[in-house]
């Protein structure tokens, strides 16, 4: 319109100053409307430059003198919610109470501080029942199992509400430690008697009854009184299995833990340990606890079961998961002691198991595999020492402490007579190899009960050699003396009464294994 190029720049630039400042005003209106703290701070100085009307300036900052305490809170939340603490959540909380934040935004805080509140209050219900149990009598299982609970109540409690693993370190290892020592309380060595109804065949040929239970722990046989942990006339096998469950604990917690049963050809010993279908006896009852125990601790532990079977027959160690197998290796097995005192046979096969149903297979695979024969005494009786070895290795998953517990579980062939048996040949020369074994486990047991005077003779034989951790060695051990009750078994039952009763006299160290 006729103007030269500087009045025509002039109001370039008053058109562009004039559109700046409606860019300033809008962005400051925007930041004023959404609240949002950076833009205000980044908007207010701009309108004041830019002349914007003081009246929303003022608006603004008193929008911003609002929100800035309410994000910084916000912030403070995040934080506290992020890396909780109680300090941390209290102090968050009340900055969003002060801001004016709704009540809304630090519920997860206020819950969060709840579950902390809740935490500090078990530790110190643990950190009691830890200080209780420093008091608890060590010598009466009744305290020592009542502790123990209180102490097992107080971890889960813990556990659940979400105490870290490593603050209940502590607590763990004394329950472990009263548990282990009921379980000592009970007998260095417990023994069981299991003695078994007469058979029919004992009574068509006129025997009779020739044992009394006198009460739970002790048997009468004769005028001669023998007192044990346990009898059972017969029992069930649930009623056997329930006062050795604890055992299974202990191997998980990293003990060495062992049962055999021992007793003349035909007492009942192999009934005890395996049972039939349908009647499950020790062996399988400890399998499906093995898997329960683990199954219990998985949130806390990683576990690894392993198994293994072997049978000691005629002073041979023969692997029974490679037996009958040609794939498999033939390399001799060794037995030896290894510096922690534990037994291991180098060359055995081992089969890692995942479930209870996988170890179950093994054990059966393994039965199927052991010597048995008929004798006059017994129609399938056993001609050698079965033998299966499970291994539970658990790892804390907070801790990666790591324990390896081991269970042996022993079904011994049977002490006989020769003459009562009324084998011949091969069996005759079983018979010598079996009574030769049980003579040096004999041997064994009474060196042992002499208090450690002299040289107890393990190496006479290959069975004491495989049962060094469990005699006199650092398991917990249960033994089964498995009697007949016919009055042509007198002599027997004797023996085996008295043999079990040396081995109640042997004292085990027991200690976890790492």
């Amino acid at each position: 319109a006729g103007l030269d190029a500087s009045e025509l720049k002039h109001v370039k630039d008053l058109l562009d100053a004039a559109e700046s400042k409606e860019k300033v005003e809008a962005a400051l209106r925007t930041a004023v409307q959404e609240r949002n703290v950076h833009d205000l701070k980044f908007a207010i100085p701009q309108a004041k430059e830019s002349g914007i009307d003081a009246k929303l300036i003022s608006e603004a900052e008193e929008v911003l003198r609002l929100e800035e305490p309410k994000m910084k809170a916000r912030e403070q939340l995040q934080e506290a919610t992020t890396h909780v603490s109680k300090a941390a959540l209290q102090a968050a909380i009340q900055a969003a109470k002060d801001a004016g934040l709704e009540a809304s935004e630090f519920v997860k805080a206020e819950a969060l501080l709840k579950k902390e509140e809740q935490k500090e209050k078990l530790m110190k219900e643990v950190n009691a029942a830890l200080a209780d149990s420093q008091q608890v009598d060590m010598k009466s299982i009744d305290s020592l199992r009542e502790m123990k609970d209180k102490l097992q109540t107080a971890l889960k409690a813990a556990l659940e509400a979400g105490v870290p693993e490593a603050d209940l370190v502590p607590i763990d290892q004394r329950r472990k430690k009263l548990h282990n020592a009921v379980e000592d309380l009970k007998g260095s060595i417990r023994v069981f008697c299991r003695v078994r109804p007469l058979s029919k065949k004992e009574t068509g040929q006129g025997d009779t009854s020739i044992c009394e239970a006198v009460d739970q722990m002790t048997v009468k046989v004769k005028d001669e009184q023998f007192l044990f942990d346990a009898v059972f006339t017969p029992g069930t096998q649930d009623e056997v299995f329930e006062d050795c469950r604890d055992l299974v604990q202990s191997a998980a917690d990293g003990y060495n833990v062992t049962m055999f049963a021992y007793g003349q050809t035909g007492a009942g010993k192999t009934f005890t340990m395996y049972g039939t279908k349908g009647n499950e006896g020790t062996a399988p009852r400890t399998i499906q606890e093995i898997f329960k125990v683990t199954q219990q601790g998985s949130d806390r532990f990683e576990y690894t079961v392993v198994g293994s079977m072997l049978e000691l027959y005629c002073n041979a160690v023969v692997d029974l998961l490679s037996k009958g197998n040609p794939s498999q290796s033939k390399a001799k097995l060794n037995i030896r002691q290894e510096k922690n005192g534990n037994v291991a046979v180098e060359g055995l096969t081992e089969e890692e198991c995942k479930n209870a149903d996988e170890l179950m297979n093994l054990l059966e695979r393994g039965n199927d595999q052991r010597t048995v024969a008929a004798t006059a005494m017994n129609s399938e009786s056993s001609r050698s020492h079965l033998i299966l070895i499970i291994k539970i290795i658990s790892v804390n998953k907070e801790t990666k402490e790591v324990l390896k517990g081991k269970m042996l579980m022993c079904d011994l062939a049977g002490s006989e007579r020769l003459k009562r048996s009324e084998v011949t040949d091969h069996q005759q020369t079983e018979a010598i190899a079996i009574n030769k074994s049980l003579t040096a486990l004999g041997d064994v047991i009474e060196a042992l009960t002499k208090g450690g005077k002299g040289v107890v003779p393990y190496r006479n034989h290959k069975l004491t050699l495989l049962m060094q951790d469990s005699l006199g060695g650092t398991a917990k051990t249960l033994m089964f003396v498995n009697c007949s009750p016919a009055s042509s078994n007198l002599d027997e039952t004797f023996m085996s009464l008295k043999y079990a009763q040396r081995a109640k006299k042997i004292t085990n160290t027991a200690a976890v294994k790492k």
